[in-house]
């Protein structure tokens, strides 16, 4: 409501000069962002951008957005990450691209990434940006000192763990950050859980699932053996074990990489990046995280945001500016080799590492049968709880994961929602 109000008493900037170059604005949280409007700026006439700053979606960019589109104050181009596609598509809050030829662009995007943007198959909603493949960073320097090599099954990494704490008690192989629903959603996801399911034309909710619960089970394992820690990631705490080396290994996706130099900058050469451990023979991975550009109900300037979100999601250009910023991955497969070269040479603490190759490979594996529900702000936020208030218990996590799923069914019904049971 406080977002609301704000919004109500502040006006957007956007329109047509008087030399017929259209301002628009666009509302983003994500790293990069900003050297990619200064580029794109510089380069364009007839569009210039306003780039405004808003809250990380989580933390209320996302009810700043939803409250401005419903004011009729909407700016004219905004990030939408996948998991809230389908909140800001089934309340209308967002516009079919599909008038403007992006059709033809479906080749260049992975075939998931895809399905997350035409959910229907027929109109297309917003436009991919960057894609977010599980991967396990981890201390190539204490890795070498303890006799480890990375782990390539779940099971190896169990033992990897307990090595750990016999070489030394005080360190931990990992930390889980259960305050993270789209983490755990990401190793659900990777080991094969299928939470959401629409193929009936009604909505199936499952996360009693074995996959779901063999994932939950090992992280309770570990977290109650006192083989891993259950802290936030990237809160001071996290930061602290990391930098001591107390915590040699992060879950994380291209992006992470980003995060790590910046809160961790002394230890650039330290880090290298492997393939997320399997559960099965099949390699596959998550996906944790990834942005799209998306066009709001009532875009004061629609074609000229087009015109920036294309570039954005297509141009070489735009992510060589992003590179000093940001290590997140482009989602158009023709715009990979270019982020290779870029991210490794803008970013001292990526130099060296396998990033780019493992990265690669990891695209390709991500399971594209996964679907997000109606409403995940909501039922992330849920799950955050459920999660922060059962780990380290018996069976914490899974009974965490089974209750949130029994909360999501009811939660969709009350609101109209068809779902079987």
């Amino acid at each position: 409501m406080a977002a609301g109000a704000l919004l109500t008493s502040c006006a957007l900037s956007g329109g047509s000069s008087d030399d017929g170059t259209t301002t628009i604005t666009y509302w983003s949280w994500t790293s990069g962002s900003q050297e990619i409007v200064d580029r794109f700026n510089a380069t364009h006439d007839d569009v210039q951008v306003d780039f405004q700053l808003i809250p990380g979606g989580g933390d209320g960019g996302y009810s700043k957005m939803f409250n401005a589109v419903r004011a009729g104050k909407a700016p004219d181009i905004m990030t939408v990450e996948y998991p809230q596609l389908n909140s800001f598509i089934t309340q209308d809050l967002i516009q079919p691209m599909t008038d403007w030829d992006v059709a033809e662009l479906e080749d260049q995007y992975p075939e998931w990434t895809w399905q997350q943007i035409s959910p229907t198959g027929e109109d297309v909603y917003a436009l991919p940006r960057d894609v977010a493949p599980t991967v396990l960073f981890y201390r190539a320097d204490l890795f070498e000192e303890y006799g480890l090599t990375p782990p390539e099954t779940w099971d190896d990494f169990r033992e990897a763990a307990v090595r750990v704490q016999e070489r030394n008690p005080e360190a931990q192989l990992t930390s889980l950050g259960h305050n993270d629903g789209g983490l755990l959603a990401s190793l659900a996801w990777q080991s094969g859980a299928e939470w959401f399911d629409t193929s009936s034309g009604e909505w199936s909710v499952e996360t009693r699932d074995d996959n779901t619960q063999r994932m939950a089970a090992f992280w309770d394992g570990l977290i109650n053996e006192g083989l891993v820690e259950a802290e936030p990631q990237f809160a001071e705490a996290h930061i602290s074990d990391l930098k001591a080396g107390r915590t040699l290994t992060l879950v994380g996706a291209p992006w992470s990489a980003g995060h790590l130099s910046r809160y961790l900058p002394e230890l650039a050469g330290t880090f290298d990046v492997a393939p997320i451990p399997q559960w099965d023979d099949e390699p596959t991975a998550g996906n944790l995280g990834g942005s799209t550009m998306a066009l709001p109900v009532g875009s004061p300037n629609p074609d000229a945001a087009m015109v920036f979100a294309r570039w954005a999601s297509t141009s070489p250009d735009a992510v060589a500016a992003a590179a000093p910023a940001s290590t997140a991955y482009p989602a158009n497969i023709n715009l990979q080799d270019t982020w290779a070269a870029e991210v490794s040479s803008a970013n001292e603490w990526v130099r060296g590492m396998r990033l780019p190759e493992v990265t690669s490979a990891a695209a390709e594996e991500i399971n594209p049968a996964w679907e997000w529900g109606p409403d995940m702000t909501e039922s992330f936020a849920r799950l955050t709880d459920a999660a922060s208030a059962r780990v380290g218990r018996e069976r914490g996590l899974e009974r965490a994961l089974t209750d949130w799923g029994d909360t999501v069914i009811d939660q969709l019904r009350l609101r109209g929602y068809n779902v079987v049971d």
